[in-house]
């Protein structure tokens, strides 16, 4: 079998839309158009020689091949984003990007104490997603974020 050949481009977009559930939500996390993020994922798939997703509606599911999919890009995007924060590390610049998890009712308070931060380090990237509490536990479980605000840590897990 030939090796595959595909680019991070793809396998963010993939990601984006595995996480999302939608391609127009991922293009729009993007900052490209919903047919780009469409024709990235027709490509992939192609490379890898199975459909990776299974749009039934306007509802999005991952197949198998998908999840194992999504799983590795979730490992590789991951161990990238550490290579390029240690990149500026070694360069001693002040940049990169923070991922913020807050539940609800934090999003009134948080964009008060990120103010100033940005304003202190406009290299860096802070990118805050408001979400409820169950999904934030669950990005905590897989540790998806930088970091994460909640009023009430759950008893289960060991923060």
């Amino acid at each position: 079998m030939p090796a595959m050949r595909v680019t991070l481009g793809q396998l963010t977009a993939f990601e984006a839309v595995a996480r999302l559930g939608s391609f127009s939500g991922a293009a729009n996390e993007l900052f490209v158009t919903q047919p780009a993020v469409s024709k990235k994922i027709r490509l992939l798939q192609e490379q890898v020689g199975l459909a990776l997703l299974e749009q039934v509606g306007k509802r999005i599911y991952l197949t198998d091949a998908g999840r194992l999919l999504l799983n590795l890009c979730r490992d590789w995007l991951d161990t990238w984003a550490r290579f390029e924060q240690s990149i500026a590390d070694l360069q001693g610049l002040k940049q990169g990007r923070l991922r913020i998890a807050v539940v609800k009712n934090s999003k009134y308070f948080m964009p008060r104490v990120l103010g100033p931060f940005c304003a202190r380090y406009p290299g860096i990237d802070v990118v805050m997603e408001v979400i409820n509490r169950d999904r934030l536990l669950e990005r905590l479980a897989r540790n998806n974020d930088d970091l994460y605000i909640i009023g009430v840590p759950s008893d289960d897990l060991d923060t």
